[in-house]
């Protein structure tokens, strides 16, 4: 397939619209399309769903498909499909559009005269149908379609005299001759075989009629004629014949007006013609002299492309670039167009045809850029220099800590953990005049859920405690450097005292799950049946033994407290705090 084709039709992107599934196809190709002709994804199009165009690739296709007689032959091609197909308010409004990029162009007009017809509006058809009489007074099938515009508005003997005209422009035009012979029979007059008989007939019928023919055939007699195109707003000038041809020599070759003479395109431009009239693109090397790189930068990071993606509306943007700003609110950063569905199923598929084209053309900044990219992944990946941090409460080793994740600065911290591989940031708390707190735990990322407004829910454990050594903020949240906190080693009798000591608390554990139903330490512990096993080495965790940790998540106490113990690299004098707090439970009577 070539780069800027359709892997559909297999013509140039015409106009070019992306799919879900980031693959792109003309507009026409992907209407009511099932499946990706390419991943084979469910696309689920309904057919009378508007698809808007990618604004990005359609600027690219104008500058690489240059020159403007390739575009006409493409809006050509799609009017024809759009008519086939019965869709004449989109061929109205392709055909309009292609009027203003030509107005001088006579098929464009004829084209535009017929949809017109189709949507009954005949008054506009009949002004276009004038506009290509004034343009080429020697063309047929601009008095055919004022013909059939004044027709359908009860002008019968205006139409006929049309008619008329037409056949003696072009004495082989099988619809004028079929219109004449319909009006003749349904006013009761005779229906001659011959074509001489036949315009005779059509003359005395007019002059019954007692109806100025010349004022209605030849619109204007002077030496020029001044058009005003309603669609640009701009007036041209034009010679006009003296005259106008009647005899009946003239041959088919006249039909062939409707089909503008235009120069075969310099082999400098991006489409060439094909034997066969198909359309081929030319090879690589001359896109980069059609494209900057400006072209393909991102309106938001002003750097080039990397994962682009394409919205519902057709705009695109680096993937990271748009998330963060769907973290703020969910429209388009461009036009506003909401993008709460495209947020709620999430995916974000890379525009492969983007990607395509920038790797092919720009293949070493291309380069530079995913270096630029893995630099920055890898100064966030240092979790101990560069480590993000959640101001929110206090986590410890080796305890779940679920969290609710819905400010934009925590959302992209989220996705840099992730993308990382590192899904690792501290959790500290508050504390007036430093932001937070001194110390702090690791949490580890194990499960992610986003919900359809993009905030989400995170499954935490905590890990390593840490101590902070300086502050910092990157993209709106906090990060630091730190150093890991680990208890101090004891050896011999300190380490027999440790033990004992130990022992002694967790003893005092198991009293208070032993106690009263409807006692406070039974209170306390009402939603745990037993508390966590008792560990052989107590020294084997840099942390020390986890059920330490589990018990001061437990307990009701004030957050700096359990901060400060944190903080305590001594297991012994963590051990002496949890004894004194579970022994004031247990001597509580109430």
């Amino acid at each position: 397939m070539e780069l800027l084709g359709c892997p559909s039709c297999l013509h140039p992107l015409w106009p070019p619209v992306t799919a879900p599934c980031g693959h792109t196809f003309c507009k026409r190709c992907l209407q009511g399309a099932a499946r990706c002709q390419v991943c084979r994804s469910q696309l689920r199009i309904p057919e009378d769903q508007e698809l808007p165009c990618n604004t990005l690739l359609s600027h690219l296709m104008d500058k690489c498909l240059d020159p403007p007689p390739t575009k006409l032959t493409r809006i050509t091609r799609d009017l024809h499909h759009l008519l086939a197909q019965h869709q004449y308010e989109e061929a109205g409004k392709v055909a309009s559009k292609a009027v203003l990029l030509a107005p001088q162009d006579v098929p464009l007009r004829l084209l535009r005269s017929q949809v017109f017809v189709h949507l009954k509006q005949f008054p506009e058809s009949l002004r276009e149908a004038e506009v290509i009489c004034n343009l080429q007074p020697q063309d047929p099938d601009g008095f055919y379609r004022k013909g059939v515009a004044l027709l359908n508005m009860e002008n019968k003997e205006e139409a006929l005299i049309n008619f008329q005209h037409c056949m003696n422009l072009n004495p082989q035009f099988p619809e004028a001759r079929q219109g004449i012979e319909q009006m003749l029979k349904d006013v009761g007059r005779p229906v001659p075989s011959s074509l001489a008989d036949l315009l005779y007939e059509v003359s005395q019928y007019l002059k019954l009629s007692s109806v100025d023919t010349t004022a209605l055939v030849i619109p204007i007699h002077s030496g020029s004629i001044d058009v005003k195109l309603e669609d640009n707003e701009k007036t041209f000038t034009e010679p006009s014949n003296n005259g106008l041809t009647k005899s009946a020599d003239i041959n088919q070759e006249q039909r062939k007006r409707k089909e503008p003479d235009v120069p075969a395109p310099p082999e400098k431009y991006r489409l060439n013609q094909e034997e066969d009239g198909s359309q081929k693109i030319c090879p690589f090397s001359s896109l980069k002299d059609l494209l900057s790189l400006s072209d393909v930068e991102c309106s938001l990071c002003i750097r080039m492309f990397l994962e682009p993606v394409t919205t519902p509306c057709g705009h695109t943007f680096c993937r990271e670039c748009l998330l963060r700003c769907l973290d703020h609110q969910p429209y388009c950063p461009l036009c506003k167009q909401s993008l709460r569905e495209y947020l709620r199923v999430g995916g974000y598929a890379v525009t492969a045809l983007l990607v395509d084209l920038i790797e092919t053309i720009f293949p070493s900044e291309m380069a530079d850029r995913k270096q630029i990219h893995l630099s920055e992944i890898a100064e966030l990946s240092n979790l101990v220099s560069n480590v993000p941090i959640f101001v929110c409460t206090v986590a410890f080793p080796g305890v779940p800590c679920p969290l609710h994740v819905f400010e934009p600065r925590y959302r992209l911290m989220m996705r840099r953990c992730l993308e990382t591989g590192t899904k690792s940031f501290g959790m500290c708390l508050y504390e007036s005049g430093k932001s937070f707190a001194d110390y702090g735990c690791m949490l580890e990322i194990l499960h992610l859920d986003y919900l359809p407004d993009g905030r989400s829910l995170v499954e935490t454990i905590g890990r390593r405690r840490f101590r902070v050594l300086q502050r910092g903020q990157l993209d709106g949240y906090h990060k630091a450097e730190i150093e890991y906190l680990s208890d101090k080693k004891v050896e011999g009798e300190e380490l027999e005292e440790l033990q004992r000591l130990h022992d002694m608390v967790y003893q005092q554990l198991e009293e208070c799950f032993s106690q009263q139903r409807g006692s406070l330490p039974r209170r306390v512990f009402m939603h745990h049946t037993s508390p966590p096993p008792k560990e052989d080495n107590i020294q084997a965790s840099p942390d020390g033994p986890f059920w330490c940790w589990w018990l001061l998540s437990v307990l009701p106490l004030d957050p700096t407290y359990q901060t400060l113990i944190i903080s305590m690299t001594s297991l012994k004098e963590r051990l002496f705090h949890v004894k004194h707090i579970l022994s004031v439970f247990l001597q509580s009577r109430s």
